[in-house]
């Protein structure tokens, strides 16, 4: 019975590894005037993305990212000053193609930087699967933890019962 209470614990936290989705990172790399990039193929809607930005962007006062997606969708968000450049985190709500600009600025001058295209997905089905996994793993770990609790009342009543029993 206590086998069954460590793998319902065990269980309850192998799920959460299945949950955790892979890191999706967009790197910006500027020089002089033109850009490289470092991206994935493709990238989960509604999925955090964590975007760096580096390279001759260190001289810059601001840079924030506008993300153009399907059906004119605009998302701006700022970047977060860094040693080495900006970094910060942008969500791309729904699928499609869409296009991340650079807007930067130095002192009064703004100015916008690379046009990105990224391909955005719809998120797979596993991440329901690790949520469900997860639950049923819970209700694993109720069911033995009841067990338990179950077996020592009846043995406690037994006692009670009959002194000279005991389990």
């Amino acid at each position: 019975m206590k086998a069954f209470v460590v793998l319902a614990m065990l269980l309850e936290f192998a799920p959460a590894a299945a949950v955790a989705a892979p890191h999706q990172t967009l790197s910006i790399v500027l020089h002089s005037s033109s850009a490289s990039t470092q991206r994935l193929p493709q990238y989960r809607a509604a999925a955090p993305i964590a975007v760096k930005v580096a390279g001759d962007a260190r001289r810059f006062d601001a840079v924030t990212i506008t993300a153009t997606g399907p059906g004119g969708l605009a998302i701006r968000t700022p970047l977060a000053r860094t040693d080495d450049g900006f970094q910060g985190a942008v969500r791309l709500v729904k699928p499609g193609t869409w296009t991340i600009a650079l807007d930067a600025q130095l002192g009064s001058v703004s100015s916008a930087v690379a046009g990105i295209p990224l391909d955005v997905v719809a998120p797979d089905g596993s991440e329901t699967a690790g949520y469900a996994g997860l639950f049923l793993a819970a209700l694993m770990l109720v069911a033995g933890i009841f067990v338990l609790v179950r077996r020592d009342v009846v043995a406690t009543a037994r006692v009670a019962v009959d002194p000279t029993k005991r389990s």
